[in-house]
């Protein structure tokens, strides 16, 4: 029931945002309790679950209902204890990286894996990585959190000699809107020759749109020092496709509302068929996540989509 609140209240919120021409409304946190957990616990739960919303899509609304999560003592911190424990997995480089495969829909298109990272605490058991990621992003420690990643990966890919295959990793808003990021990236990149057309970044379209002229400038250094780009959770924004034309992406990566139940929706089916023809016009690879299904994967073959990604094609093995 509470859940098909948030729902209604998301609705609510999109209509108003929309109403009101607004970027966002609000953000929800739900968390289950009963009258044993003490008040302070369960506003930390609650507050976590807003951050991991935030992440999302405007005005999303998040469920802590993981009752691992509950009786794990790194979902009931404050700030505070977070703040503490990023530090930690920062300074000792306390990471885990998977790689989940994208299938190519054709032998000649070029696609990749996509790393994925895990965080460990002192105990060497994984942190919830949802909340830690949306903790970093509202504790300020993001872009250090992204720094470990690529720089774990590179070192990864190259002392195991996996440079035949590509590889994705994310980058946050925060990440690409920060100028010392963007020299440290470069820098990077071009003492890392073998490893640097290997990567493909991966950036949320409404992570884009927030600055386009600094979306312009990473993607035009990206594709200088040979590596590729992304554009994920494409379709949220519906940005206009003379962006993309300006913005030259190698990928985009549909929104798994897009995806998801594919074969019985046709109004999905219409909207993917047009944006891939657009894409493939501008020379654009056009990807799907979130893939569960055979039918799911069929239809999207079926609408030209170049790759398709999800626990149906492969699940996430470490790199």
């Amino acid at each position: 029931m509470a859940e098909d609140y948030a729902r209604e209240l998301n609705i609510k919120f999109n209509d108003y945002q929309q109403l009101n021409e607004l970027d966002s409304v609000a953000f929800t946190g739900l968390v289950y309790f009963d009258k044993s957990k003490p008040l302070g616990e369960l506003l930390a739960l609650a507050d976590t679950g807003v951050s991991v919303a935030q992440t999302q899509k405007s005005n999303s609304w998040y469920s802590q209902t993981d009752i691992n999560i509950l009786t794990d003592n790194s979902a009931n911190f404050g700030s505070q204890n977070w703040r503490q424990e990023i530090d930690s997995v920062l300074d000792g480089g306390r990471i885990s990286l998977l790689v989940q495969p994208i299938q190519p829909s054709g032998r000649n298109n070029r696609v990749y894996g996509e790393i994925l990272a895990r965080f460990l605490n002192a105990n060497g058991d994984m942190l919830p990585t949802a909340t830690f990621i949306a903790m970093a992003e509202k504790l300020d420690k993001i872009i250090q959190v992204d720094r470990l990643i690529i720089e774990t990966a590179i070192k990864e890919i190259t002392s195991k000699n996996m440079l035949e295959s590509s590889y994705g990793i994310n980058i946050s808003a925060r990440s690409i809107n920060d100028e010392h990021f963007m020299i440290w990236l470069e820098r990077k990149l071009l003492r890392e020759p073998g490893a640097a057309p290997r990567l493909v970044f991966e950036i949320s379209e409404l992570g884009l749109q927030q600055n386009i002229k600094t979306a312009k400038r990473l993607v035009d250094m990206l594709h200088r020092v040979g590596s590729r780009v992304t554009v994920e959770r494409f379709g949220v924004g519906l940005t206009s496709f003379k962006f993309f034309r300006d913005l030259t992406p190698d990928f985009i990566k549909m929104d798994s509302s897009y995806t998801r139940d594919i074969d019985d929706d046709k109004n999905n089916q219409y909207f993917l068929r047009l944006m891939v023809d657009l894409a493939h016009r501008l020379g654009i690879n056009v990807l799907a996540e979130s893939v569960e299904s055979q039918e799911e994967k069929h239809t999207l073959e079926k609408l030209f989509i170049d790759g398709c990604q999800g626990y149906y094609v492969g699940k996430p093995t470490k790199l």
